[in-house]
């Protein structure tokens, strides 16, 4: 995860991302600032990264139960190609938003293969 966190501020330094912690001080701010000095996040993270399947379906079905925010996902990422899953129980506002993120990365892969 630090390399990862290194490489990512080499890339993008103006980019608002942290490092490892735990859900709820990525999603609360007062309790980030209590835990953390130098916090470089502002707000709550609209991106949450599991390190593996069980904490990822664990903390999806608790969002998704608290009724907080748009959940897209789960996505795989790192293969040759993208991956997007739904399961039996998406809802059409889930297959809706996994259907524009599926057309948004399609359109960007696109024009990043014509240039």
């Amino acid at each position: 995860m630090r390399e990862a966190l290194a490489r990512i501020r080499q890339i993008a330094p103006d980019l608002e991302v942290d490092g490892e912690m735990q859900a709820d001080s990525a999603l609360s701010e007062h309790k980030r600032r209590q835990r953390f000095s130098g916090d470089s996040i502002s707000g709550s993270a609209n991106l949450l990264i599991m390190p593996n399947l069980d904490a990822g379906n664990i903390t999806s079905r608790t969002l998704k139960t608290l009724d907080k925010g748009v959940t897209v996902g789960p996505i795989l990422l790192g293969c040759h190609l993208p991956g997007h899953i739904v399961n039996s129980s998406v809802s059409v506002r889930g297959l809706v938003n996994m259907t524009a993120l599926a057309a948004a990365q399609w359109v960007h892969d696109q024009a990043s293969s014509s240039t």
